[in-house]
């Protein structure tokens, strides 16, 4: 594929398409809540799957009072005014779901927008919001939110994230680490390729059993989910400052090691043959220094998401290896020129190759 690190230890197996993360989820939330909150919006369903959630928005005075998120769930709480919330809005976006705000011109919505939101404030700048998601639904906020929530593990990327909540699930559970990293009520956010990544770093096998890893690997496990989600939230890319996976996808790791994948939950998990080793022969790892600090309010330089986009087209990572759901005017200008561009190269491969084959068919006619 071109654009992508070449070298044998940098070689990339296709993969497939994943589910936005949690520091996508976050990604959103904190671009809305600049944006959005405290904004009076109008609610509609143009494709009618949410018009009883829609009607409830604005029911309740359609203030757009504050987002929580947990892990790949975002919760959007709407009321009378800047203080009072009386509807929440659980989203899930799945494999393919999308919530763009746009300042400028507005495009059409499409069979899958299920919320439509537009500002009704009077202030400037005027914004309509499409929403696409695997699962949008509406409640009450003492019964939805604290309902789901208390489901769920610690999330890293929230200032509120009780590590020890972690470490105790892990003490408790025979299971393989690998499995336990995706099940979201252990830790909230961690998806399919964060859980290579992570235990790669970490030099963890996933298939070691939760229970086994010391206190000291378990926050040292910890420390690099943290870590490794705070710079995909600031960059934008999963792959964070590195441009590049460690393990996940390659033939070979980061460490020059033959990298092997296996079935785990469903999913596709790499490991290292050289810095994962299982059972007896694996050496401990020592944790780095302190627990990072959680959260995501800390986090300066964070990139937008037109610029990370233009990144991830410029390297060759393509859009599909981690899904992006955050989306907004430069966003959809960048993928009309990005697919304009495509066009017209592709239009002059055809000439090309059209002239080849003309100067070919002339050269053998000459040579009867």
């Amino acid at each position: 594929r071109k654009g992508l690190p070449s070298g044998p230890s940098a070689r990339w197996i296709r993969a497939a398409p994943a589910m936005v993360e949690g520091d996508g989820c976050h990604r959103v939330a904190a671009e809305h809540r600049r944006s959005l909150v405290g904004r009076k919006l109008k609610a509609t369903s143009p494709n009618g799957r949410f018009r009883a959630g829609a009607l409830a928005i604005n029911k309740a005075g359609g203030v757009l009072v504050k987002i929580e998120v947990h892990g790949k769930n975002l919760f959007y709480f709407f009321g009378p005014n800047r203080t009072t919330s009386t509807v929440v809005v659980h989203i899930h976006f799945g494999m393919a779901g999308a919530f763009a705000v746009y300042a400028e011109t507005e495009p059409d919505t499409t069979a899958n927008t299920r919320l439509r939101l537009t500002t009704l404030d009077g202030s400037q700048p005027r914004l309509s919001g499409h929403l696409s998601a695997m699962t949008v639904e509406h409640g009450k906020p003492g019964v939805m939110y604290n309902t789901l929530a208390e489901k769920l593990g610690p999330d890293p990327l929230r200032a509120d994230a009780d590590v020890k909540r972690f470490t105790a699930r892990c003490a408790g559970m025979k299971k393989p680490i690998g499995t336990v990293l995706m099940d979201q009520s252990a830790i909230a956010g961690v998806g399919n390729i964060y859980r290579s990544e992570v235990l790669y770093e970490a030099g963890v096998h996933p298939s070691q059993p939760a229970n086994t890893l010391s206190s000291a690997e378990l926050a040292g496990l910890w420390t690099t989910i943290v870590a490794q989600m705070q710079s995909g939230f600031r960059t934008g890319s999963i792959w964070g400052d590195r441009k590049e996976p460690l393990v996940y996808g390659r033939e070979m790791s980061a460490c020059g090691g033959a990298v092997t994948s296996m079935a785990m939950g469903g999913r596709t998990v790499y490991v290292c043959a050289k810095k994962q080793i299982l059972d007896e022969a694996r050496q401990p790892v020592a944790p780095p220094p302190g627990l990072v600090r959680s959260g995501t309010e800390h986090i300066e330089g964070v990139v937008p998401a037109s610029v990370s986009e233009g990144r991830k087209r410029r390297t060759g990572e393509g859009l599909g290896v981690q899904h992006v759901a955050l989306k907004d005017d430069a966003t959809r200008k960048a993928a009309l020129a990005w697919a304009a561009e495509k066009r017209c190269t592709a239009a002059a491969a055809r000439r090309a190759s059209a002239k080849s084959k003309g100067r070919a068919a002339g050269a053998k006619a000459a040579s009867r």
